[in-house]
């Protein structure tokens, strides 16, 4: 009796393995590939038409996951160089998130992704060259005038 359980748990086991390694994704490797192409370019224009003074601009990190059958979350993260006050240069590096949604499209061969949201969650500004920051080189006066001569206080 044991060894017929044993068969029969085996085999409904493997038939759910197979159903699950064959089971079709309704957001295929072309859709996720897709949309992170597009959205680096995205990102690249924006900053581009944002920031036209920024060089080195490089998307140092973009993925998507599925949410559900018609939602996509994209975690992405970017930094680029920006020049500053002096001569000298920044680097951002930002990070983020947006949300896409897939559209009713005409054609059954196109999917339509729209970006809901795109929120930005952390960013960082390094600077290539320092400023030195030290005390005061005058000192302040000692003698300090009053401005308003003292209020009387009658009881």
């Amino acid at each position: 009796m044991k060894k017929i359980i044993s068969l029969i748990v085996f085999a409904v086991a493997l038939i759910w393995t197979w159903n699950i390694i064959h089971n079709s994704q309704a957001i295929g490797f072309e859709t996720h590939s897709g949309i992170q192409q597009k959205l680096a370019d995205l990102i690249k224009q924006t900053i581009a038409t944002k920031k036209p003074e920024a060089k080195n601009l490089q998307v140092t990190r973009l993925w998507t996951e599925p949410m559900n059958d018609n939602k996509v979350r994209a975690v992405f993260a970017y930094k680029f160089t920006e020049p500053a006050e002096g001569g000298e240069s920044t680097e951002q590096s930002i990070e983020g998130e947006a949300i896409l949604h897939r559209e009713v499209s005409d054609d059954n061969k196109v999917d339509k992704w729209t970006l809901q949201s795109v929120k930005t969650t952390n960013d960082v500004l390094i600077f290539s060259e320092g400023s030195t920051v030290g005390p005061q080189t005058e000192t302040p006066s000692e003698n300090v005038e009053a401005t308003a001569p003292p209020a009387e206080i009658k009881e």
